[in-house]
């Protein structure tokens, strides 16, 4: 990732090379570096946990927890946490820590903690460039509740099995839910994640999207398959040098373990963003290679246009909503495109040269420096899930489907956005069974802005309306298919 700054000169969001998507975020992780020393008393009433909500922007907040411990030396040392990013036990730097005062550095990125004792509170600023804002800390951890993350005793059983993906050597193991009274005759989902790596629960934040759908579904008589992505967790290969169809033959290979393993007749994909292309990949009939033939598949937050201008639209939404000029927008927005277009057709090393030329005509402010830093990186960095993204486009598999497909889109999603690509998948798969969700971020929870950094502030995991109508979607097709003897 590449930092860029926000409107008032602060460092808080960073651009990525990959979708927005789950694991491949552009917020800043907030990192505070080095084990210090203060001298500071053992205090039983100072040490332990310490959390508060730091205001970002007007719309968004962030929770810090602080762990604050002493050694028997009395040496202070801190570690923080921001679970709303995802980022937990980073080591930092205690400057001054007493009975009523607290100073911890944060130098890499300039960012500071000064407060003082009332009460049971901390009672602070945090600062960090042009940015100053009260930052309060309370005792504990305040653990964020995430109420739909199924919990045992479970009425379905559950078992852990690996499967093998012939063509690349890999090892994919995953957890395998199968309902009260499953036969053969049950029908299956395999579940693909999104861009990046994570695990089998597509976890994020805390949360477990895969998790809560496979319980939901398991609670309503359908069995299903999610499996931690190559090189991630339990399974084997390289995940960091893989690309949208080396995932492709991943999940091919989940849907003929379910089949030929599993004894399933009626065996479908459930993707989430760079998973849904995934399902639409194996969907289609033209695709002899990597077609498993899927039954039918369901795509959350799916990609219908080029990978480029999914990125460029990425990359637009974080400026926008960093407060950035419209001319900045709009200067940077025409120079990425410019510059993965020199990707696709001439390299890395000639889009890295060409760099200093696209942005020629640019003020010569610190954010444009920071933009045009970031444009280098992008050019420079010669990475074969890029290289393939930019250039793939998903229209042939989605026009080439010919299973059932249910295509879902959260109205507020700012990394697939609806607005443009819900007109083209109408267009591509006029079959299909397309819903827009009012109110709904990429993960398909209730949001107020949509914005990435919002996803771990939100409890709901996802939209009990999305489970219900997934869980319909599947049941009626199947009621029908079952009568009818298919």
């Amino acid at each position: 990732m590449a930092r860029f700054y926000g409107g008032e000169g602060t460092p808080w969001r960073e651009l990525t090379n990959k979708p927005m998507r789950m694991k491949n975020i552009w917020i800043a992780v907030l990192a505070v570096l080095g084990a210090g020393m203060a001298g500071a008393a053992a205090d039983n009433h100072i040490v332990g946990s310490w959390h508060g909500r730091l205001k970002v922007t007007p719309q968004v907040e962030l929770k810090l927890v602080f762990h604050l411990e002493t050694d028997a030396d009395g040496r202070a040392s801190v570690t923080l946490d921001s679970p709303d990013q995802g980022v937990y036990g980073i080591v930092g730097e205690v400057d001054c820590l007493s009975a009523d005062s607290i100073r911890v550095s944060v130098r890499r990125i300039g960012l500071s903690y000064v407060g003082h004792r009332e009460g049971d509170e901390w009672v602070g600023r945090c600062t960090q460039g042009a940015m100053d804002e009260e930052l309060i800390l309370y005792a504990g951890k305040a653990e964020a509740g995430r109420p739909q993350t199924p919990r045992p005793p479970f009425p379905y059983g559950t078992e852990e099995v690996t499967f093998n993906n012939l063509r690349d050597q890999v090892v994919l193991a995953g957890t395998l839910t199968l309902p009260e009274g499953c036969t053969a005759e049950t029908p299956a989902v395999v579940m693909v994640t999104g861009s990046g790596l994570q695990n089998r629960d597509e976890e994020i934040f805390g949360h477990k999207p895969f998790a809560v759908i496979a319980d939901y579904l398991a609670r309503n008589g359908i069995a299903s398959l999610r499996y931690d992505d190559r090189g991630f967790g339990e399974s084997t290969g390289d995940g960091t040098n893989a690309t949208t169809e080396d995932f492709a033959q991943d999940a091919k290979a989940g849907v003929e373990y379910m089949r030929r393993i599993g004894n399933f007749k009626h065996v479908g994909v459930l993707g989430h963003s760079e998973g849904a292309t995934v399902a639409f990949m194996l969907g289609a009939k033209n695709d002899p290679v990597l077609c498993a033939g899927p039954d039918f598949i369901i795509a959350l937050g799916a990609q219908a246009v080029r990978g480029d201008s999914i990125l460029i639209d990425q990359s637009t939404t974080a400026l926008e909503q960093g407060n950035m000029p419209e001319r900045v927008v709009s200067d940077y927005a025409e120079a990425l495109r410019k510059v993965y277009a020199l990707k696709m057709e001439k390299g890395d090393g000639e889009a890295f040269d060409r760099v200093e030329a696209i942005c020629a005509g640019w003020e010569t402010t610190p954010v444009h420096a920071a933009l045009k830093g970031n444009l280098k990186k992008i050019a420079g960095e010669p990475n074969p899930w890029i290289g393939y993204f930019i250039g793939f486009s998903p229209a042939g598999s989605i026009a080439a489907t010919d299973c059932p497909a249910f295509v879902l889109y959260g109205e507020k999603d700012i990394q697939i956005r609806p607005d443009l690509n819900m007109p083209p998948m109408r267009r591509l798969a006029p079959d299909a069974t397309i819903k827009l969700y009012p109110g709904l971020n990429h993960l398909f929870q209730q949001a107020q802005t949509g914005a990435v950094q919002e996803y771990g502030t939100i409890e709901e995991t996802i939209s009990p309306e999305v489970l219900r109508d997934i869980q319909n979607f599947i049941t009626s097709l199947y009621d029908v298919r079952l009568r009818s003897g298919s």
